[in-house]
């Protein structure tokens, strides 16, 4: 009988496998993930960045945490024998933007962050044109560089993440998890699409953008459906690999990548559903258009590809929702609702759950706001600025 029974082999799953094996050796742990291959996973269609410019403590934790483990990845993810996979890390910072009308919530943010150990400089508009020349700032009204931010191959990640959670003894079966048996308060069995059945002591629930789904089944609303957003790879006529991770208050997302730049303008009033449809005219109505504006003197930019991937999106308020539900599934932990951030925060996300499942408490980083019971009481707990 499995321990811990994993439904999702993403990266929050694996690393919740590595901290429940990292601090409980030889527990059993089983990891069920219907496709191996991740090919619709949010992680490889992702941008792979890490930041720290939240206003939630708990997110901005989370983060340093990443930060801490990619400092020193070696050691964390190899082996004397095996090399971990070269993450292809980017230190160049994130950089947040804004304009007359979002100024002043920025520079709050800015302090809140500062108050948390962010690196963080204020830029003002004339020190940003000239550090940035290819920066269009007249529209702007200051500016947030986080320093020791970037960006990375997320698959390279994953891929890491996952070795160590074999290492460490866990188990994955190629499966997927679609019912439960449940007497009173505790989840006893994972059933699985194959017929078999998993006896366990506790169940999390990391199955991407099927979690709601997966909860439903026993009784447990989450606000969270999947969310299309499009990715372009773009080719530049001048060379800008120099730039942050850049960000502004109305979505645009751009930051280097291979010798173009990866190009995002999130769509948060998209209609839920799972499709992976790429809209033709998207980047040529909505992303070209923003991206001429914000940066100049780039030459001729050709859209070289675009690919779309699904944030698990929490419709409350864009957190995510950890844990279990006390007193009606006591054994049943979620991790679900990312809007986008799962990747980045699935380290601590991963050792929270640990905590909570052998211990039953945050110890590291206290996430309890991050937990269910918002849901049930209709409170959201919000980022404020850019997401």
């Amino acid at each position: 009988m499995p321990d811990v029974v994993i439904a999702g082999g993403g990266v929050v799953g694996c690393a919740t496998a590595v901290h429940l094996l990292e601090a409980s050796p030889g527990i059993d742990v089983v990891v069920v993930e219907p496709d191996p291959t991740h090919a619709r996973a949010a992680t490889g269609r992702g941008t792979g960045g890490v930041r720290q410019l939240f206003t939630c403590p708990e997110n901005i934790a989370l983060s340093q945490y990443t930060l801490e483990v990619i400092g020193h990845w070696e050691d964390w993810a190899g082996t004397t024998s095996c090399r971990a996979p070269d993450l292809r890390w980017r230190p160049q910072g994130y950089l947040f933007v804004a304009g007359e009308a979002d100024v002043r919530a920025l520079a709050d943010n800015f302090e809140t962050q500062r108050l948390h150990h962010v690196d963080a400089e204020w830029i003002e508009p004339a020190a940003l044109a000239s550090r940035y020349p290819q920066l269009h700032v007249a529209d702007l009204a200051g500016a947030v560089l986080s320093v020791r931010d970037g960006w990375l191959d997320p698959k390279a990640f994953f891929a890491g993440v996952r070795a160590k959670a074999e290492r460490l003894g866990a188990a994955f079966l190629t499966d997927r998890v679609v019912d439960f048996t449940v007497a009173r308060n505790t989840v006893r069995s994972a059933t699985l699409a194959s017929g078999r059945a998993l006896t366990a002591g506790a169940v999390v629930n990391a199955a991407g953008t099927r979690a709601p789904g997966l909860a439903a089944g026993l009784g447990m609303r989450l606000p969270v459906e999947p969310m299309r957003r499009h990715e372009h790879y773009v080719r530049t006529g001048r060379d800008i690999g120099h730039l942050p991770f850049l960000k502004d208050v109305d979505g645009l997302a751009v930051h280097p990548h291979l010798s173009g730049l990866s190009v995002g303008l999130v769509d948060f009033g998209h209609p839920g559903g799972e499709n992976f449809r790429v809209d033709p005219t998207y980047y040529a109505r909505r992303v070209a258009p923003a991206l001429a504006h914000r940066l100049r003197g780039l030459g001729q930019v050709e859209e070289l590809r675009t690919w779309t991937g699904l944030y698990d999106q929490n419709r409350l308020d864009g957190n995510m929702i950890l844990g279990n539900w006390p007193g009606h599934l006591d054994n049943f932990y979620v991790a679900s609702g990312f809007s986008g951030h799962g990747f980045m925060h699935a380290l601590g996300v991963g050792r929270g759950l640990a905590e909570l499942i052998l211990g039953g408490a945050y110890t590291s980083c206290d996430l309890h706001r991050m937990g269910y019971q918002r849901v049930l009481d209709d409170r959201p707990y919000p980022e404020r600025g850019i997401r």
